[in-house]
């Protein structure tokens, strides 16, 4: 074997530091390396863009392939009642035309990105927007504008925050029958910030009359009314009357988000949804009698087969085939009948489940009415009451915020 052998001492304080210094240098190196790539790939594709504007221009006048330098795209959010949707306006500010907008936006796209085109662009698009749930998305708009006759075209970004409850337009309270149903909470506010609110949230100006505030508003999704009332009683009264339950809590949220209100107590007055929870609870009232029920019933088959195998091998010890045919017959029959009953069983624990579901749904759903501790508190005393059968008082806790 010929070979060389090396010893290395481990490195002082100094040189590690150098050496990680290195390391540092390297990756700076390798991510300039990288962006430089980029640029010389942007630039090549901007160079081979200028070849073709310059081909074109040998035929045609220049100005009507290359885009003013002052084109900006403006952005607008309109409602659209009759489609039941609101649209995202994007305008050019001279004679250039829209011929493709990419939008990429979480929570509001099935794959998070749309593109919307024209087969005839103009210089105003409109998108239309139908989020299925109440949320704020952050859209990035990519618009590629250009003249009508270039084979190229520029692409503008642009950023657009949705409101969260964009798919609300304002009514006169005349134009909707007026709900029965409404939340009660009082606030140290003013009516100013509760007003910045709703053009925050709702993308609309709002107009109030000095200390009072009362604005009303219909849903594109499924024409239900809503309105909110404020006032200065006791401080600051506010009343949201609509008759579903998880609109009145997003907004409540969303306010109390946006004024920094770290503690709310409410009164929640929701006589379609207590009626519709009271049924649920009956269902489930029902669907536990019939667990017993069949629990029993397949306990008392079970004991029932181990019975007839009994029976029936005793039979044969004794050479009885026929006791022990008319066993293994009625052996048959009660198996069959058990997996029946198991089915039965296994379709009322689904049942069972999804009723389940619903009671603890509501019980969020009254829970987000209120804000910090309340609703803690308000989670904890309605399971309390549930487990001790105390639909009365659980009623009141929804309501109240407690049994006091």
């Amino acid at each position: 074997l010929d070979g060389e052998v090396r010893g290395y001492l481990p490195a002082d304080t100094e040189m590690r530091g150098n050496l990680m210094d290195a390391n540092v240098e390297e990756d700076s190196l390798v991510d300039l390396s990288q962006r430089k790539q980029e640029l010389l790939y942007e630039l090549q594709s901007y160079e081979s863009n200028m070849r073709v504007v310059s081909k074109k221009a040998e035929a045609e006048d220049t100005s009507s392939t290359v885009i003013p330098a002052t084109t900006r795209v403006t952005s607008m959010l309109e409602m659209n009642p009759m489609k039941q949707c609101c649209e995202l306006v994007l305008s050019t500010n001279n004679e250039t035309v829209i011929k493709g907008v990419i939008i990429f936006a979480e929570q509001l796209f099935e794959n998070e990105s749309l593109f919307a085109f024209q087969r005839n662009p103009a210089a105003t698009v409109r998108v239309q927007l139908s989020p299925r749930k109440d949320v704020t998305a952050d859209m990035l708009i990519k618009v590629m504008v250009g003249t009508r006759t270039s084979p190229i075209y520029h692409v503008f970004e642009v950023d657009y925050r949705l409101p969260k409850f964009s798919m609300y337009v304002p009514i006169r309270r005349d134009e909707a029958p007026e709900p029965v149903s409404s939340v009660t909470f009082h606030i140290t506010e003013r009516v100013s910030r509760v007003n910045s609110w709703l053009e925050t949230s709702f993308s609309l100006p709002v107009k109030s009359d000095g200390d009072t505030l009362d604005v009303t508003f219909v849903s594109l999704r499924d024409g239900k009314p809503m309105s909110l009332l404020m006032n200065q009683e006791n401080g600051g009264t506010v009343i949201i009357k609509t008759d579903d339950m998880d609109v009145a809590g997003e907004v409540i949220q969303d306010l109390c988000g946006f004024l920094g209100v770290t503690e709310l107590e409410s009164i929640a007055e929701f006589p379609y949804e207590m009626e519709t929870f009271r049924n649920v609870l009956l269902k489930v009232d029902e669907y536990n009698a019939v667990r017993l029920k069949l629990t029993a019933e397949m306990a008392d088959s079970s004991n029932l087969v181990k019975t007839l195998v009994i029976k029936a091998e005793d039979a044969r010890i004794l050479n009885n085939m026929a006791l022990m045919k008319r066993m293994y017959l009625s052996l048959y029959d009660v198996n069959r009948e058990l997996i029946m009953e198991h089915t039965k069983r296994s379709t009322n624990h689904a049942e069972l489940l999804a009723a389940l579901k619903e009671v603890n749904q509501m019980i969020q759903k009254a829970a987000r009415l209120r804000v910090g501790s309340a609703k803690t508190r308000v989670v904890a005393a309605c399971r309390n009451a549930i487990k001790s059968n105390n639909i009365h008082s659980l009623f009141k806790i929804m309501k109240m915020g407690d049994t006091a």
